[in-house]
């Protein structure tokens, strides 16, 4: 099995923060088949000069794409798992951990998942990270949070598809909550399986 991680919203604490930090799972045991979504989007609706883009973003894209690429998501065979977090829930002590916080939320995430302790997961992460302890923190942080054995890559989402797609999922939910505009969660409500808010 396979999960692909990505966030939405940010960790500030500002006025000009976003209210909501949204972690996203997309959890697929057919990566190809996400793969292919993206790749056929970019090939047929992307006009020339987007195709040549690195990769493609839901924050960069318009309603057209959005809803063809989390139209293909959905009519896999994925689920989906979030957390949103309300950032006035946190305490301001806490203000100044945000990698702290980002480790607890998604290895809170991750403990929901019900996949017991039998499932053998590679769970693959944007490569926000670039600090290796940190990294490392983070990686033993998940690991001891998870019932089931998870091996943890972190990756440039410019070269996997099934990042991006992650993108889209996370960016979906977080209009969601952050905008109140749900007619892109919408089209994937039916693939999410696991929803926890803090």
């Amino acid at each position: 099995m396979h999960i692909y991680l990505d966030e939405s919203g940010d960790l500030g604490f500002d006025p000009n923060s976003s209210k909501y930090i949204v972690i996203a799972l997309l959890i697929t045991k057919t990566p190809l088949h996400i793969e292919r979504c993206i790749k056929k989007i970019r090939q047929r609706k992307l006009k020339k000069k987007l195709k040549e883009l690195p990769e493609i973003k839901f924050n960069k894209s318009n309603e057209f794409i959005r809803e063809k690429i989390l139209t293909c998501i959905a009519n896999e065979p994925v689920e989906i798992a979030y957390i949103v977090l309300d950032k006035k829930h946190v305490n301001p002590v806490r203000y100044n951990h945000k990698q702290k916080i980002y480790n607890f939320i998604v290895g809170y995430l991750m403990c929901c998942l019900p996949y017991g302790n039998t499932t053998h997961s590679k769970l693959i992460v944007d490569k926000r990270i670039s600090n290796k302890v940190i990294r490392a923190d983070f990686d033993e942080h998940i690991k001891q949070n998870t019932t089931f054995k998870v091996d943890i890559t972190h990756e440039n989402s410019m070269y996997n598809q099934c990042l991006q797609a992650a993108d889209f999922i996370a960016g979906a939910i977080f209009r969601k909550y952050e905008s109140g505009d749900s007619r892109y969660f919408d089209l994937i409500k039916d693939r999410i399986k696991v929803l926890q808010q803090l």
